[in-house]
């Protein structure tokens, strides 16, 4: 599904690919959050990027839809497991955008949101965000309200915006440092463009089940010779607060994707991504033992 009003694929020069299953009620917050961005008439569009929703999620994209000037689609597939990694790979393929910011429906985003990644654009440069993550009271509390006024950044408490501040500094210093996995890409605020998310054909789709797929995403990213950057120092999200994902283990090392994220043999361009690979790229192995 497709709606909104349309503008030339070319005129796009960014699209904001949603992830979502079965969270209405935030979907319609973040959503209601792209809808007062400023300064990106005609520049962007919202995919809504669903993982197989039997709910009104497709009814609240549409009326949603009816009420902004750009464009809007809506994708989904029948469910079969936690596949966040194919939901935004097929948020990629139905754009002809060249710069992507992934995230998630749980999240709702200050006004300037948009327009502050695209103007911290850089070749060869991926951004990782960070959010404040409200607690289930004060999420109970987040109507429409309070997102078109504003009001619930005042409801953040201080410890957390000081938890968001020292996260800054951290990655600054990493940064300076080149660590090798630090800053850590996390998928509810991911800026790169379409050149260096094809340069490594994308999410590696056989990542089903919570966890890793951004792991693996950072990981050759820097392979392939791209640079992580934080984002926190000009934008960040706000995290609404939901029950855990089922498939979400108790301990890390425990999660059904981190055998594959640990395995030696990775090649930059994951077969299993934005086009179908039948093998391997052999110079991405031979880099890769090397």
């Amino acid at each position: 599904m497709e709606c909104g009003t349309e503008v030339m694929a070319n005129e796009l020069e960014l699209a904001i690919v949603l992830t979502t299953y079965h969270r209405p009620a935030h979907l319609v917050r973040s959503l209601r959050s792209l809808a007062l961005q400023r300064g990106m008439n005609g520049r962007f569009e919202v995919i809504v990027a669903d993982d197989g929703s039997r709910d009104r999620t497709p009814e609240i994209v549409r009326e949603f839809a009816r009420t902004v000037s750009f464009p809007v689609k809506f994708l989904t597939h029948e469910h079969q497991g936690f596949r966040v990694a194919l939901c935004r790979n097929e948020g990629v393929r139905a754009s002809t955008a060249s710069y992507f910011l992934f995230s998630d429906s749980d999240c709702i985003f200050p006004e300037d949101h948009l327009q502050k990644h695209l103007l911290a654009r850089r070749p060869l440069v991926v951004r990782a965000g960070d959010c404040i993550r409200f607690s289930r009271e004060v999420t109970d509390r987040i109507d429409l309200a309070a997102i078109d006024s504003g009001a619930y950044r005042k409801w953040v408490p201080r410890a957390d915006w000081w938890r968001l501040f020292e996260k800054r500094i951290k990655e600054q210093y990493y940064q300076l440092m080149r660590h090798t996995t630090k800053p850590k890409l996390t998928g509810y605020n991911i800026g790169i463009s379409r050149v260096d998310l094809e340069a490594v054909n994308g999410f590696d789709e056989s990542y089903v089940g919570w966890g890793c797929e951004d792991d693996d995403l950072a990981y050759r990213l820097r392979r392939a010779g791209r640079r992580i950057v934080s984002s926190l120092g000009y934008t960040h999200g706000f995290h609404l607060w939901h029950p855990t994902e089922p498939s979400r283990p108790a301990r890390w090392n425990d999660g059904p994707n981190v055998g594959r994220l640990l395995a030696w043999e990775r090649p930059i361009r994951c077969a299993n991504g934005l086009v179908r690979l039948e093998t391997a790229d052999t110079d991405d192995r031979a880099k890769h033992a090397a």
